[in-house]
């Protein structure tokens, strides 16, 4: 699968016309983290992160099992593992209802402005406002365990829709797909 994601990643890169010419030395990275991949490449690495996950847990009534409940979870080890390997962060964001009082999802901002989570993969804002109408989106800019625990109804709590929901799994799945991306 990894051979298959560097293939489609590097035929991305030529098809959209960045190409690798010539030398170059490859560009200073701050903190020890590297350089976000191609927007392209991270969608198409999050797509098969997101087939992972599907695969594993299912759906229910054509809705990804992932989202009905450990959303929270999977966006957080995302957040964590992700910000740990590159230079631009992403950060974790609620889809609330117009009063505030209901979080209906739990997913991830990309640094390029789409949407990440492990049911539907990398969506727009537009396509999320059709999951969710009479919402709106609300970003977490600093992280909070207590908001995301509290929005998340309990970080440990149980999922009644998604009964085989493992932490370990989820996180060895990303950090798979997060791993092929750093290695690009």
């Amino acid at each position: 699968m990894r051979s298959n994601l560097l293939v489609f990643c590097l035929g991305m890169i030529f098809v959209d016309g960045i190409g690798l010419s010539g030398c170059a030395t490859p560009k200073a990275v701050d903190s020890g983290s590297r350089v976000t991949p191609h927007p392209e490449i991270v969608v198409a690495a999050l797509n098969i992160l997101r087939n992972d996950l599907t695969t594993r847990y299912g759906f229910r009534d054509g809705a990804p099992r992932i989202n009905l409940g450990p959303c929270g979870r999977v966006a957080r080890d995302f957040r964590e593992r992700w910000n740990a390997r590159f230079r631009d962060p992403v950060t974790i964001v609620f889809s609330m209802s117009d009063d505030g009082r209901t979080c209906n999802h739990v997913l991830i901002k990309l640094p390029d402005g789409h949407y990440f989570d492990g049911g539907n993969g990398v969506v727009t804002g537009r396509f999320l406002a059709t999951l969710y109408p009479g919402s709106h989106i609300e970003e977490m800019r600093d992280f909070d365990s207590t908001l995301l625990d509290r929005r998340s109804y309990g970080l440990g709590r149980s999922y009644p829709e998604c009964t085989n929901y493992s932490d370990e799994f989820t996180r060895r799945a990303i950090d798979r797909r997060l791993d092929e991306l750093e290695h690009l």
